[in-house]
């Protein structure tokens, strides 16, 4: 069996286009650049428009979304001076991001943490030898 190619000798789009029979007559021939409009395209066009939908009012969600970013950022403000008092006082456990973030972008908080923090252990120093030597001043 043996396959065999399709030939057609006719040219691809060259065939006459037939043309649908309109009751528009026109006193100019038509060229390629003319367009004609049949009867009913031209009741089509004279339907009433569909009215589009308008933009929603985001005013409300806008004032929503700007008080909800400035209560986030008065908590991370609270956090921060949190941080900072517990720091202050000698009673921190750590820091959190918010606290992270402004001492890495304020140098004169982070030189101020660094040097509570110092006196900080110095003060747990002292308050372990007085500790100890309590021990020791009570055996003699």
């Amino acid at each position: 069996m043996q396959i065999q190619a399709y030939r057609n000798t006719a040219a691809p789009y060259q065939q006459p286009a037939t043309t649908a029979a309109t009751s528009t007559t026109s006193a100019t021939p038509v060229s390629a650049s003319t367009v004609t409009l049949s009867n009913e395209a031209k009741q089509l066009s004279q339907v009433d428009q569909i009215p589009q939908p308008h933009a929603p009012d985001l005013s409300k969600v806008k004032a929503g979304v700007e008080q909800y970013a400035h209560i986030q950022a008065t908590k991370m403000k609270y956090q921060v001076a949190s941080d900072m008092v517990n720091i202050a006082m000698g009673t921190n456990d750590g820091i959190s991001a918010p606290t992270a973030y402004y001492l890495s972008h304020n140098d004169s908080a982070r030189a101020a943490t660094v040097g509570q923090m110092a006196n900080q252990q110095q003060v747990n120093t002292l308050q372990a030898y007085v500790d100890a030597s309590e021990s020791i001043n009570e055996w003699a």
